[in-house]
This record gives structure tokens, C-alpha cells and sequence, in this order.
């Protein structure tokens, strides 16, 4: 059986092909996505449900002009993966490179019922002309 990481190693691989649904697929109904603590950014605060957690990531990468993620490194203990890798994003003629952690929480071998994402906000909202 694949470990967790393997799990998302796929699921990230989905998500940069433009394969949102199967990217998204062993999301739980209770999802619980917890972008940064400023909800003024694009993906930023607590939302419950999958339903709700996709209208956000749908935000969070439409915000941008480009938006690329790279998953480069995979930690994995008990029910809990950590993802470090970097974003690049473009907004008009700015562009950026923003280091990204993303915290995932499993129930079960497949199923994932939370994400916690740290990435460089201050960085992101001066792209975006917020800050």
C-alpha cells in the first residue's frame, strides 16, 4: 500500500496538470481549509466543507495572472504530512517565487479532512497591490 505522502506526491501531480477534481478527490465533506490569518489575501482564513474549500483554492490561484506550485519535499508521521515547497506567481509584469508549507491531515490512509498553509503573505500582497 502507498504511504500518505505517495497519496499526495499524486495529487499535487494532478493539480499541475490541471486536474482539479482528481486532485481533490480523497477530500473529506468536512474538509477544513486554513489559509493565512489575513482573510483580505486570497485563500486566507478558516473554511469548513469541501465545497467551500475548492471555491477558495479556486480564488486563491485565480487571483494571479500565473500560479504554479512545486511540492519538494514530503515529511510524513502517523496521520499528518508536511509539504515544503514553493509557489511561482505572476501578477502583470511582477512575478515572484513564494516558499509555501503545506500541513495536511489524513483520516485514514486516503482520506484528507484538513489543510494548513504558511506561505510569505506579505510578499504575495504587494504583487497583488494589497499591501
Amino acid at each position: 500500500m502507498a504511504g500518505k505522502s505517495d497519496v499526495l506526491r499524486e495529487r499535487y501531480q494532478q493539480f499541475s496538470q490541471g486536474d482539479l477534481e482528481g486532485a481533490l478527490s480523497n477530500w473529506s465533506d468536512d474538509f477544513t481549509w486554513e489559509g493565512g490569518d489575513s482573510e483580505d489575501m486570497p485563500g486566507g482564513g478558516t473554511h469548513e466543507g469541501k465545497d467551500k474549500a475548492v471555491q477558495v483554492l479556486q480564488q486563491a490561484v485565480g487571483a494571479w495572472d500565473e500560479f504554479k506550485l512545486f511540492a519538494d519535499e514530503f515529511f510524513e508521521d502517523g496521520d499528518t504530512v508536511v509539504v515544503l515547497g514553493h509557489t511561482e506567481v505572476k501578477k502583470g509584469d511582477q512575478t515572484a517565487k513564494l516558499p509555501v508549507v503545506h500541513v495536511w491531515r489524513f483520516r485514514g490512509d486516503e482520506e484528507v479532512c484538513r489543510l494548513q498553509i504558511l506561505t510569505d503573505t506579505l510578499q504575495g500582497a504587494r504583487i497583488l497591490g494589497r499591501a
